[in-house]
């Protein structure tokens, strides 16, 4: 609770300086940076995703799957998808994304328990399936919302309704820093500052296995995250697949938060989209 009060605290802080020195006008949304599209969206509220919820789109034959995207703790749509959302889209896809667990007059959100969360997204997904005549989702989430879909899918029927789930690092298991990796090991001690609230739902999504048969999982991360320590998000059961950036792209330093906007890791979400192996990325 002390968390979220002192980044909310700043969070509004910082955003009530911004609009005051620009008179409060609008400009140009942001797509390079979370921070800056996480301030954007606290000053405009009403800023959505350009052809994102477009409940009367058409899956194509080619992408008959829709995207649901969710956010992470202490975030919204706008702020995390606000640069990938729009790849999505030109590549074809019908994309949705929900605010969840929200609080009135605070600009993000995620606050709920996992199960609580979980409900929200089935809702949401009925909606998109509804609407989109598709038989089945493809999920993307980031940190909690990499985790929110995995209760969906074990407990709530969501098996039958999701083809893969696509999650940037997502606080999987407990955040106990390890000296080593499912990967292999690479000998680094991860301790993170804070992280998001898992409640006590997740030792229950990880038993009798951490994934469910007949979906398929994607786990990128990165071992600069200070927030989640990378080992806490990799998956060990059937249909998984854990990416470490930093295998693929040495060079690449992308933090938790800025995970959703590195062009490393956005390539990665889109291979797996597409059934392509995630690993053969451009650094």
């Amino acid at each position: 609770m002390a968390v979220k009060r002192t980044v909310v605290t700043v969070l509004t802080s910082v955003a009530a300086l911004w609009a005051a020195s620009s008179g409060g006008a609008a400009s140009a949304a942001p797509s390079d940076s979370f921070s800056e599209a996480l301030l954007f969206s606290a000053i405009h509220p009403e800023a959505s995703l350009p052809e994102v919820n477009d409940f009367s789109c058409v899956p194509s034959s080619s992408h008959p799957e829709p995207v649901v995207l969710v956010h992470g703790f202490l975030e919204n749509s706008f702020a995390n998808w606000a640069s990938l959302a729009p790849r999505l889209v030109a590549g074809g896809y019908c994309v949705f994304a929900l605010n969840y667990g929200a609080r009135e007059s605070i600009p993000v959100g995620g606050f709920d328990s996992i199960e609580d969360s979980a409900e929200e997204l089935s809702a949401f997904v009925d909606e998109v399936l509804v609407a989109t005549g598709a038989q089945k989702v493809a999920i993307v989430g980031h940190s909690k919302g990499g985790t929110v879909p995995r209760y969906y899918v074990r407990f709530l029927g969501g098996a039958d309704r999701t083809s893969k789930i696509i999650a940037l690092s997502p606080p999987n298991r407990e955040s106990t820093p390890r000296n080593d990796d499912i990967s292999g090991g690479s000998g680094q001690v991860e301790i993170p500052a804070f992280g998001p609230p898992v409640d006590d739902a997740l030792a229950r999504i990880n038993v009798p296995s951490d994934t469910v048969p007949g979906v398929e999982y994607t786990v990128v991360v990165t071992r600069y995250d200070q927030v989640v320590p990378y080992t806490a998000s990799l998956l060990q059961g059937e249909g998984a697949r854990n990416v470490i950036l930093q295998d693929l792209c040495p060079a690449d330093t992308v933090d938790h938060t800025g995970i959703s906007y590195d062009p490393v890791a956005q390539q990665v979400v889109l291979d797996a989209l597409a059934g392509v192996d995630p690993r053969s990325v451009t650094c």
